[in-house]
């Protein structure tokens, strides 16, 4: 069931980079789609805060009317709501009192030093989201830095400025916890939903990564093939037991870190959507281990769907 779709916009060209991927699957599914503003006023010195509090609500209700007018001129039924306070807290309670089926936005990918410091608020919602999450790297675009950084109420975006999302390939990386049954069931049904084929990808460790240089080659080949057999077999029965027999649906067992397998499978085979489970890592854990997802979500070529797998 998909009906509403949530879609947090900040006022820049990177968030609505995502809108004509929404388009398209509002389009398919007759869904209703809920644009959501989140304005926090800064206040300077000596400012009245209730006055900077009404000037921010009023700027963000005006740049989503725009929005507004642009979708409901494509058929769409729309729907702006603008929130106070927090960027994902309030993206993520709206979401669990609405009726919200699937947030779909852009990430701007950031990496290395500016993003441990500042966050990233599409992470933070896939990482807690009660639903799925859609994920759209945002691509070059051209708007100025200047227009980026102001966040400021434009016209109503061009919605030709991605390329429309066509799902005709769905790869699905799993790492055989019990966890990821719930995401090769999501991924199963999208692909008979969309007509597609399916790949289940998983990553084993290469021995060759963690080995002492002193251990002879042909032991670590040998050790590296069994681990590769013992995985298809295993991926090969889980697949069969959740998804009974869904036709196109194929299975790959590679060796090599996750995160670099995932995307190198993704470019080499055209695929158009990589859904895959987040397991909401918070705090040292996600400092120290990081999260797949997050890696691929960055560094994609294509959308991926993140759905949170609750422990």
């Amino acid at each position: 069931m998909l009906s509403r779709i949530l879609v947090p916009l900040d006022g820049s060209p990177l968030a609505e980079s995502v809108l004509p991927q929404v388009v398209e699957l509002a389009n398919l599914r007759k869904a209703e789609v809920v644009l959501v503003r989140v304005a926090l006023a800064h206040n300077l010195p000596g400012a009245n805060p209730a006055d900077a509090q009404v000037r921010a609500v009023e700027s963000a209700q005006g740049y989503l009317t725009k929005i507004e007018a642009g979708l409901a001129a494509q058929g769409l039924t729309v729907q702006g709501v603008v929130r106070y306070g927090h960027a994902a807290e309030e993206i993520l309670d709206h979401t669990r009192t609405n009726g919200i089926d699937l947030i779909a936005m852009s990430t701007h990918g950031r990496s290395g030093f500016r993003r441990w410091v500042l966050g990233s608020v599409a992470e933070t919602v896939a990482r807690h989201a009660p639903v799925p999450v859609l994920l759209l790297r945002a691509r070059s675009l051209t708007a100025s830095p200047e227009e980026v950084r102001a966040h400021e109420p434009r016209q109503a975006p061009r919605l030709d400025a991605a390329a429309p999302v066509r799902i005709r390939h769905i790869l699905c990386p799993v790492d055989l916890s019990p966890l990821d049954r719930d995401v090769l069931q999501s991924a199963g049904a999208m692909a008979q939903r969309f007509g597609a084929d399916l790949t289940v990808l998983h990553a084993v460790y290469d021995p060759w990564d963690v080995a002492c240089s002193h251990i002879p080659h042909a032991p670590l080949e040998q050790l590296r093939g069994e681990m590769i057999r013992f995985a298809e077999d295993t991926v090969q029965r889980e697949v069969r037991r959740v998804l009974h027999g869904t036709p196109r649906t194929a299975v790959v067992v590679v060796a090599g870190p996750p995160f670099h397998q995932i995307n190198r499978f993704a470019r080499a085979h055209a695929v158009d959507l990589i859904v895959m489970g987040t397991k909401g890592l918070t705090g040292l854990d996600h400092f120290l281990m990081g999260s797949t997802a997050e890696q691929v979500v960055r560094t994609a070529p294509c959308p991926v769907l993140s759905i949170h797998a609750a422990a």
